[in-house]
């Protein structure tokens, strides 16, 4: 075990507790600002919030970077299931920082999810910038990576319009359409690391400047709308519910893009067992902890 793979690991770990530090700041401040507040007067009374603003510093600032460094050290397949630490913390913290309550079937959730996690993590479902830049360079991957990309935006623009109808259940959809939104910023986060040096070194191909480009504002936009609604979802809904919910989406994408956009081969039998354990557990958490009534806003 060599000192490269020892530091991205220490990233991984040190991203998640930072995003979900963060997290749980950040709902701190939403529940000092007045629940009824309008979406406009309530995201202006954020901003002005020390509290708040903290918050987004350390998840956003600091918990981007450290799993920005640490995917390019180790790889997308590891670094999700390291960051999974952060959920120890998330359900910590949100009891002794935010007051909020776990039931058993939440705790168990959560519980799963980390279990979960760390199977696909452990999977070796690795894919090398070498891949990566190869991939962008193969027109059929391009039309896979089209699809993939507007099938997640469409998914979440539906999840997120059920979430204005569906009584009870906002939080936990809006945490849900965060989730694909945030498949969406975990695969493009590879070709942005890809092809950083060679577009800004001045060597890159239009086809490389082009997916540069869309891969940044991909990555901008979905980094503030995610931001966004997670407040508003923390309006309604525990924190403890709300990240845990997002992150089923999430820990599933990278099987899809390995095997359909990457068009890879398992590594082994092992993996296989892993993806197989690490999905059914993720799935089941995410129902057991989308299950609670939102009383909060009442």
């Amino acid at each position: 075990m060599n000192l490269h793979y020892i530091i991205g690991v220490a990233l991984g770990i040190l991203g998640g507790i930072l995003t979900q530090f963060g997290q749980l700041l950040e709902k701190q401040a939403v529940n000092q600002v007045r629940i009824d507040s309008n979406e406009k007067s309530f995201m202006r009374r954020l901003f002005k919030n020390r509290t708040w603003v903290l918050g987004v510093i350390f998840g956003l600032g600091g918990g981007t970077a450290a799993y920005m460094m640490a995917q390019s050290m180790i790889g997308p397949a590891l670094t999700p299931g390291l960051m999974a630490s952060g959920l120890i913390v998330l359900a910590i913290g949100s009891v002794r920082i935010n007051h909020e309550t776990l039931n058993t079937s939440e705790i168990t959730g959560i519980g799963l999810m980390i279990i979960g996690i760390l199977l696909l993590g452990l999977s070796e479902l690795g894919i090398n910038q070498t891949q990566v830049r190869a991939t962008l360079a193969d027109h059929s991957a391009l039309t896979r990576i089209a699809i993939f990309t507007s099938s997640l935006f469409l998914i979440s623009i539906i999840t997120r319009s059920i979430a204005h109808r569906v009584h009870g259940r906002k939080g936990m959809l809006i945490a849900l359409t965060n989730g694909f939104l945030a498949c969406l910023s975990d695969f493009w986060i590879n070709p942005l690391l890809a092809l950083i040096l060679i577009v800004l070194g001045g060597n890159g191909s239009l086809t490389q400047e082009i997916i540069f480009v869309i891969a940044a504002l991909i990555l901008m936009t979905t980094a503030t709308v995610i931001t966004w609604q997670n407040q508003l979802a923390f309006k309604v809904a525990q924190a403890s519910n709300v990240v845990p919910v997002a992150q089923v989406p999430i820990q599933i994408s990278p099987i899809v893009v390995y095997f359909y956009i990457f068009a890879l081969k398992p590594p082994s039998a092992i993996s296989v067992i892993d993806i197989l354990a690490g999905t059914v557990l993720t799935i089941i958490s995410g129902f057991l902890l989308g299950r609670r009534k939102e009383e909060i806003a009442q």
